[in-house]
């Protein structure tokens, strides 16, 4: 098994959000909402929230049962607790991936949520950047080992659902922090790959993953 750079990882996220790397995609989904694409290298990138509806189909799935705290919490295969937009999402993505095969599995935002889900199910490598918490699970599953969490302090993304309901990332998790804090506001995968560039975060984080 080889190695794949976070910040190598990141860039990925960048090209496919701008486009610039169609021609290394060889095969890819775009149904209902849910987009991934396989690259030449063997990467399946999951992009995150880039339409409106995905708020409300997705990140926003807010249930009617008053355990949910506003979030629609539903059961896995396994038995573990999810947000249900998030597992929704991952169902989707899954299908596709388990076709796929591939070698390594990067996402951001929603992407990240997904990236969770199936990097863990399909104990592939998985660098998931500005993730939410998915998970509403306490006992460590079985190949969370997998998958690798970047977030930043100051990303209001990675801290939703809230921890104090339960919720949790899937797999470690690395805090990053800037040296000035812009709350809510870096969001986006550059300001991910800009933070990865300095060497006071390289030196906090594993350069590869998986580390070995």
């Amino acid at each position: 098994m080889g190695q794949l750079a976070l910040l190598d990882a990141a860039r990925m996220i960048e090209e496919t959000y701008a486009g610039r790397n169609r021609a290394d995609v060889v095969n890819e989904i775009d149904v209902a909402g849910v987009q991934a694409v396989l690259l030449k290298n063997g990467v399946l990138v999951i992009p995150g929230t880039n339409e409106l509806s995905d708020w409300f189909d997705f990140n926003l799935n807010a249930g009617e049962n008053p355990d949910s705290h506003g979030f629609d919490v539903v059961a896995g295969d396994s038995g573990a607790k999810w947000h249900g937009g998030f597992l929704e999402h991952a169902q989707m993505v899954y299908m596709f991936a388990k076709g796929v095969r591939p070698k390594f599995i990067v996402g951001h935002s929603l992407g990240a949520a997904s990236a969770q889900i199936v990097g863990m199910s399909l104990r592939v490598p998985t660098i998931a950047f500005a993730s939410p918490q998915t998970c509403r699970t306490r006992e460590r599953m079985e190949h969370e080992g997998w998958v690798i969490n970047l977030c930043r302090v100051d990303d209001t993304v990675c801290h939703v659902p809230p921890k104090l309901l339960g919720f949790r990332t899937i797999g470690s998790r690395y805090w990053l922090k800037p040296d000035d804090l812009n709350v809510g506001e870096d969001h986006s995968i550059e300001h991910y790959a800009a933070l990865l560039s300095q060497e006071r975060v390289r030196a906090r984080v594993p350069l590869a993953w998986p580390s070995g």
